[in-house]
């Protein structure tokens, strides 16, 4: 982990299980994934490097296909005061026809987190596909 300021344990902690409820949104649907964004959250996303508002993002991601299982691999995390920026390697296996075997996709995110009275909301994200893992 790296880090901009020295961030409590507690800060570290809480963006963490945001993460971790981030990749459970992936598998649950599209309010469980908007419930943690900013309402003008923007993502970065597709082969083409499509730019859509969160709303529009959790939308598409979620009728165009179906998620089943999600991880993340080396999490970084860097805190500038109320905002922390992760990065990880996103594993996910998706279902885009249902007559065959969930297919694995793994990207390399970025997301940008932002502290709020609620807990940390999802301000930014930009995803970038790599090969599938062997």
């Amino acid at each position: 982990m790296t880090t901009a300021s020295t961030p409590t344990t507690t800060t570290v902690q809480a963006i963490e299980q945001a993460e971790a409820a981030w990749l459970a949104a992936l598998t649950e649907g599209e309010e469980a994934m908007t419930a943690l964004m900013l309402e003008d959250s923007r993502a970065v996303h597709g082969p083409i490097g499509k730019i859509d508002d969160g709303k529009t993002f959790a939308h598409s991601t979620w009728t165009r296909r179906r998620h089943v299982f999600a991880k993340a691999e080396e999490l970084s995390i860097t805190v500038h005061g109320t905002t922390a920026i992760t990065t990880c390697l996103q594993e996910m296996h998706i279902v885009f026809d249902e007559n065959l075997p969930p297919f694995p996709v793994q990207e390399a995110v970025t997301r940008v987190w932002e502290g709020t009275a609620e807990g940390w909301r999802l301000a930014h994200l930009h995803q970038a596909k790599r090969m599938p893992p062997g």
